[in-house]
């Protein structure tokens, strides 16, 4: 038989396609592997005992067994046979052969079999929807294997949400719950909140695997995508900028010199009249100086005169058939979870491999689900003939008309002489 190779994967692990990859590479044939039992290694034994084996090889000694007595009693039945033993990594071969080889590879075996079992209780908690290990998020407590809101602590987080969807400042919320509530957060730590799946009812695990609806939200599912949104749409803007509260902050640039102009404020000296303040937006390479409103005017002119046309670019038919799409394959997901199920009630197939099957279902559903909800609303065009309406922006605060502007546009171009041009979402 010559050259064979052994690995043990357990039940509730996912496949090893590297680790196989490396036993095939070193010439195991055959290969022998395990999931979830130990049918092959018993083969494996009755093959030593009778002589045919010239060499094993493993990827490590611990899966021999399940028990630091097991492998150390088969290991000695492989070297009394004679048989060379061998350790495949992704860094080659290795064949030791002295005490001095042996020392610090049998003292990792405890250490195997250890972080095995964890990982397989893990994975079973894993496979059955519970909470990863660790201290729950701010806003929830453990109850019964699962997250709960904590009477406590969840209203601060809802506050917190609320005020980031009504004027789309991180920093202004972070400040809002310290003087509101007294908690005190870093801007980092309010991001996260922003994008933790777990406020939304998902749970996300080490794998990047996320599955939905497992406990309940403190963020609906609308407001979770109006939150991806305006992260989306500040990405290309300074965090001050992006915080800010005017209309324009961080949108407009200088046509000659691409720099972003500041919005500064001017109130009259002690010897004029009093009177209100100006806003300005200022090129500090070009020096100069247009009036805010004025360009605040001249771009609310021009949206309610392009968008219309401009949003002509989007391919509506394609996005509603790709809606489409989506929707019937969670559906269909939706139905293969149905019937699995049934196939656990009539015993026709074994929970581990019914309660992996499930798991990749339910997070294949929610890559589709994210997808989908990362679409365009399906109420956009509605929008669009709504803010093609002048006096419709007239009755908006300064917050408001920020969330629409960045909503359509990627940047404004202005030059010297006050010339506007809109650079819109759509455009190539």
């Amino acid at each position: 038989m010559g050259v064979c190779g052994y690995l043990y994967t357990p039940a509730y692990a996912p496949w090893p396609e590297e680790e196989l990859a490396w036993l095939k590479a070193h010439g195991a044939n055959p290969l022998w592997h395990d999931w979830g039992s130990r049918a092959y290694l018993e083969e494996l034994l009755q093959e030593v005992a009778r002589g045919s084996v010239q060499q094993v090889l493993l990827v490590r000694l611990a899966d021999l067994g399940d028990q630091v007595e097991e492998v150390y009693g088969r290991l000695l039945q492989i070297q009394q046979a004679g048989i060379r033993l061998s350790l495949v990594s992704a860094d080659g071969l290795q064949t030791p052969s002295t005490p001095s080889d042996w020392i610090p590879l049998l003292a990792e075996i405890p250490h195997h079999l250890q972080s095995r079992r964890l990982r397989q209780r893990q994975a079973q908690s894993r496979l059955a929807g519970k909470p990863p290990p660790g201290p729950p998020p701010f806003g929830y407590r453990r109850e019964g294997g699962r997250y709960v809101p904590d009477c406590r602590q969840a209203p601060i987080v809802q506050d917190f949400f609320q005020h980031f969807l009504r004027y789309g400042s991180l920093r202004q919320a972070v400040r809002f719950i310290a003087e509101k509530h007294h908690k005190h957060i870093s801007v980092a730590t309010g991001r996260n909140w922003l994008l933790n799946p777990v406020y939304r009812g998902d749970l996300a695990y080490a794998d990047g695997t996320v599955l939905r609806d497992t406990h309940p939200a403190l963020l609906s599912r609308t407001e979770a995508a109006q939150i991806d949104r305006w992260l989306k749409r500040n990405q290309g803007i300074p965090r001050r900028s992006a915080s800010a509260s005017r209309a324009l902050a961080g949108l407009v640039h200088c046509r000659t010199c691409g720099g972003l102009l500041r919005i500064v404020q001017t109130t009259p000296g002690k010897g004029k009249q009093n009177g209100s303040s100006y806003l300005y937006l200022r090129c500090q390479a070009c020096r100069y100086s247009l009036r805010y409103a004025e360009v605040l005017q001249e771009v609310i002119r021009q949206v309610c005169e392009q968008l219309p046309h401009r949003a002509q670019n989007l391919d509506w038919q394609a996005l509603d058939r790709t809606r489409q799409q989506l929707q019937a394959q969670i559906q269909a997901n939706s139905e293969r979870l149905r019937q699995l199920e049934a196939l656990q009630q009539s015993g026709l197939m074994d929970e581990p491999s019914l309660a992996q099957r499930c798991y990749q279902l339910r997070a294949e559903t929610a890559r589709l689900a994210q997808k989908l909800e990362q679409l365009p609303p399906a109420k956009l065009t509605q929008t669009i003939q709504t803010l093609s309406i002048p006096p419709f922006w007239q009755d908006l605060s300064e917050s408001e008309r920020r969330t629409y502007l960045r909503e359509f546009l990627r940047g404004v171009e202005v030059d010297s002489t006050g010339a506007v041009r809109l650079l819109f979402a759509f455009d190539p």
